[in-house]
C-alpha cells in the first residue's frame, strides 16, 4: 500500500504543468464556493440582526389568540398589568434573557399646523429602546428618555411628511378603548431611520406612559425578549412555555423567525441561489478536471498498456489512476480552502459595499463570513467532483485493448 501511494504521488507531480492546471481548476472552484457561501451567509446574518435588534427581538409574548385574531378585535387580546408583571419576572429570571420589555402598538392621526398624516405608534420603555433599536440610526435630536414622558421619535419618512424637526410639537389623535377620541401633544425628541422605508414612513415611537395616557389603557400588547445568543431561542422558548403553563398563564410565544417575513423571503431566495452556484461550480470543476485527467490518460496510454501487458490487472491500474485523481483533489481543495479563507479575510477587512436592498432606505457595507460547515462542504464537493471526473476517462482507458495500443507506440 505504501509503494502504491508513493507511485501515485510520483505520477501526480511527474508532469508539473498538467498538475498546476488541475490544481488551479480545483482550487478556484473550491475558493469560489467558500466565498459565495460566505457572502450569502453574511447577508443572512445582517438581515437577521436587523430583524432582531431593529424590530422584533428574539421572542415576543402575546395573549393566546393574538397572532390569528387580534386584527378582528384588538382590545380583546391585550395582557393585563398584573399578568405582564408576572411574565416579565419569569422572563428575567431566565439566565439566557438579556432584556425584557413591554410594547404597545396603536394607530391614529398626527398633525402639525395644516399638515396631517396617519401614523403607527409604537409605545416603548425608553431605557430599553437603545438595546432593541441598535440598528436604527438617529438622524437628528436625541433618543427617548424616562425623564421626559410626552416626547416622541419620528421615523425619517414621517418627519418629512409632517415637516418636523427636533423640538417641534405634534398633536396625536386616536380612539380609546371605549370608542371615544382622545388627543395628546408630544414634542419631537429625535428623528430615526430604521432602514425599511415602509417602517420609517409611518412609525412614531413614544414612551409607554404617554401612550397609556393617550389610549386611557395600561394593558400590554406584547412583551419582547432579547437573548444573549440567537442559537438559544428554541431552548428559551420551550423553558418559558413550561414556566407559563405551571403558572396557569394562557399566552403564546413567537420567535423572530415567525415574524421576520422579509428575512425569510431573502433567505429562501439566496438559499436557492447558493445551491445553483454550487451546481455550476461542480459542473465547471467536473469538466475542467475531466479534460485534464482525460488528456493525462491519453498521453500515458502506452505506459498503461505496458503495465497491463506485464500482468498488472486492469482493476489495479484503474485504482492507481483514481488514487492519483484523489490526491490531486485533496491538494487542490486544500489550496482552494486556503485561498478562499484568505480572500474572505481580505474582503471583510476592506468591506463590500452593497446598494440598498429592496424596500430599504440605506446601503450597507458587508463582508464574507467563514462558515465551517460550508468550508467543509466546499472541500468535500471539490474532492468528490475531482474523483467523479476521473471515473469516465479511467473507464475508457481500461476498455482499450493492449496489443493495438502498444503497436501504435
Amino acid at each position: 500500500m505504501r509503494l502504491f501511494l508513493q507511485l501515485a504521488f510520483r505520477n501526480v507531480f511527474r508532469n508539473r504543468i498538467r498538475t498546476i492546471v488541475a490544481l488551479f481548476a480545483i482550487g478556484a472552484g473550491c475558493a469560489t464556493m467558500v466565498l459565495n457561501a460566505g457572502v450569502v451567509f453574511n447577508i443572512f446574518r445582517e438581515l437577521r440582526e436587523d430583524a432582531i435588534h431593529g424590530r422584533h427581538g428574539h421572542l415576543q409574548i402575546y395573549a393566546r389568540g393574538y397572532s390569528d385574531r387580534h386584527l378582528e378585535a384588538p382590545d380583546r387580546y391585550l395582557i393585563a398589568p398584573a399578568v405582564a408583571s408576572r411574565v416579565l419576572a419569569l422572563a428575567r429570571a431566565n439566565p439566557a434573557v438579556v432584556r425584557a420589555t413591554r410594547r404597545r402598538e396603536f394607530s391614529g392621526l398626527a398633525s402639525v399646523g395644516d399638515r396631517n398624516s396617519a401614523f403607527l405608534g409604537v409605545a416603548v420603555v425608553p431605557d430599553d429602546e437603545p438595546e432593541f433599536g441598535r440598528h436604527a440610526v438617529l438622524r437628528a435630536g436625541e433618543r427617548l428618555s424616562q425623564k421626559t414622558q410626552c416626547t416622541a421619535l419620528a421615523g425619517l419618512g414621517l418627519a418629512k411628511k409632517l415637516d418636523v424637526a427636533p423640538g417641534d410639537v405634534i398633536s396625536l389623535m386616536t380612539t380609546t378603548r371605549s370608542g371615544a377620541l382622545n388627543a395628546l401633544q408630544v414634542r419631537v425628541q429625535g428623528i430615526f431611520e430604521g432602514g425599511m422605508k415602509e417602517y420609517d414612513d409611518w412609525t412614531l415611537k413614544v414612551p409607554l406612559p404617554a401612550a397609556e395616557s393617550l389610549l386611557m389603557d395600561d394593558r400590554t400588547e406584547q412583551i419582547v425578549l432579547l437573548l444573549g445568543r440567537t442559537e438559544e431561542v428554541p431552548k428559551v422558548r420551550a423553558e418559558l412555555a413550561r414556566a407559563f403553563a405551571r403558572e396557569g398563564l394562557d399566552l403564546e410565544i413567537r420567535t423572530w423567525k415567525d415574524l421576520a417575513l422579509f428575512h425569510n423571503q431573502v433567505v429562501g431566495l439566496f438559499g436557492r441561489e447558493l445551491d445553483a452556484i454550487r451546481a455550476i461550480v461542480c459542473c465547471i470543476v467536473l469538466l475542467g478536471i475531466a479534460n485534464v485527467i482525460g488528456m493525462a490518460i491519453v498521453e500515458r496510454r502506452h505506459e498503461l498498456a505496458t503495465l497491463r501487458a506485464l500482468g498488472i490487472r486492469a482493476r489495479a491500474v484503474a485504482a492507481l489512476l483514481v488514487t492519483e485523481a484523489m490526491i490531486t483533489g485533496v491538494i487542490g481543495a486544500a489550496l482552494g480552502v486556503i485561498l478562499g479563507v484568505a480572500a474572505a479575510w481580505t474582503a471583510t477587512a476592506i468591506g463590500i459595499p452593497y446598494p440598498s436592498p429592496p424596500g430599504s432606505t440605506r446601503p450597507f457595507r458587508g463582508g464574507v463570513d467563514l462558515v465551517p460547515v460550508e468550508i467543509v462542504a466546499a472541500f468535500a464537493i471539490s474532492l468528490a467532483a475531482t474523483v467523479l471526473a476521473a471515473v469516465f476517462p479511467v473507464w475508457r482507458a481500461m476498455r482499450r485493448t493492449i496489443a493495438p495500443t502498444l503497436r501504435r507506440a
